[in-house]
């Protein structure tokens, strides 16, 4: 590795965790116990390099795959194909139920509680609720907004080094970018327009792909040999000028 280069990757790299910090430190966590979550970090990816640990699901992805399913059961939806009104809590139908049947969700009420609170579900009337949407969009300053942004940065970073490391005949998880660097900004209304509604076909595309293809529940976790599996697409919508920032020594 030339030293060009190095300086050049230590320098993407400080501009990557400059960005996690800022997301840590903005969402409450107190820059005293950060040094903390750092070491601990450190030796729980060293550990995972050894033994090839993989990340499990995250907060948003339950939700997620809770609202898809609640679009998509024919105990949840109606003649047609709208979304019934069901229980918080309580046997099926009801969302504590769809929660339950993500694998490993003990804590479903919890759950549903949650997705209350962030109104991902609402109530309906006589003590029953409904789905916002059937994707789950949360722009509240919750935990489970960190959670998300750290696990596709994770996710991101694992793909591009699985494809820089992968073998030869393995091919590559698609991993690309469209960008222009000079679009006029009176654009930025139908950018935005264009890429909901491409991203939209896109993710219900590959999404329904991948839940005809999801493994039968097994009453031992984990002993049916599955991965976790996705895309992840985002826009957006930055300067001109790449970031700048010193490399500190």
């Amino acid at each position: 590795m030339t030293a060009r280069f190095s300086k050049r990757l230590e320098l993407d790299y400080s501009n990557l965790l400059v960005a996690i910090f800022d997301l840590m430190l903005t969402g409450g966590i107190q820059g005293t116990d950060l040094l903390a979550i750092c070491t601990r970090a450190l030796k729980e990816a060293e550990a995972k390099v050894r033994s090839g640990q993989q990340a499990g699901s995250g907060g948003l992805v339950i939700a997620a795959l809770v609202l898809d399913a609640w679009h998509r059961d024919r105990r949840y939806i109606t003649a047609r194909a709208v979304p019934r009104a069901v229980r918080l809590l309580g046997p099926a139908p009801s969302v504590e139920a769809l929660i339950r049947r993500q694998r490993g969700q003990r804590n479903a009420a919890d759950v549903a509680r949650h997705l209350r609170t962030l109104r991902l579900v609402v109530p309906s009337g006589g003590n029953l609720y409904k789905p916002t949407s059937d994707v789950a969009v949360i722009s509240a300053r919750d935990p489970i907004v960190l959670q998300y942004a750290a696990r596709a940065l994770s996710t991101l970073l694992e793909t591009v080094g699985q494809n820089v490391t992968r073998r030869r005949n393995l091919a590559p998880l698609i991993e690309r970018i469209a960008e222009v660097p000079d679009l006029p900004r009176e654009h930025i209304t139908a950018f935005q327009r264009f890429t909901q509604t491409q991203g939209r076909t896109l993710l219900r595309t590959v999404n329904d792909w991948l839940e005809s293809r999801r493994a039968p529940r097994s009453p031992r976790e984990g002993a049916n040999g599955t991965v976790r599996a996705g895309i992840h697409a985002y826009a957006y919508i930055a300067s001109k000028q790449p970031w700048l920032h010193s490399v500190r020594r």
